[in-house]
C-alpha cells in the first residue's frame, strides 16, 4: 500500500500530513530555498504527482515524499 502527502502545515517545523494518518516533520533548513522563504511563499504550495511530492510555486522548489523519508531515516539513525 502506498501513501501520499495530503497537506502541509507550517509551525516550528514543516508538518507533512500523509493520507495514511501519519505526520512527518522536516526542519525549515531541509533545503536552502525553503530556509530562505517567507511563510507566505511557503503557503503557495501544491501537491504534485497525486501527492508524491510538493511544489512551492513562489520559490520554484520541489520536494518528494521519498526524499523526506530518506532524510528522516538518515537523521534519526545519526541521532540514535
Amino acid at each position: 500500500m502506498h501513501t501520499f502527502i495530503s497537506r502541509l502545515d507550517f509551525g516550528d517545523k514543516i508538518y507533512v500530513y500523509l493520507q495514511s494518518g501519519d505526520i512527518l516533520t522536516i526542519p525549515y533548513n531541509y533545503t536552502k530555498k525553503i530556509q530562505k522563504a517567507s511563510k507566505e511563499e511557503l503557503l503557495t504550495y501544491r501537491l504534485i504527482g497525486g501527492g508524491i511530492g510538493v511544489h512551492f510555486e513562489s520559490i520554484d522548489e520541489d520536494i518528494s515524499l521519498s526524499g523526506i523519508i530518506t532524510y528522516k531515516i538518515n537523521h534519526e539513525l545519526k541521532a540514535s
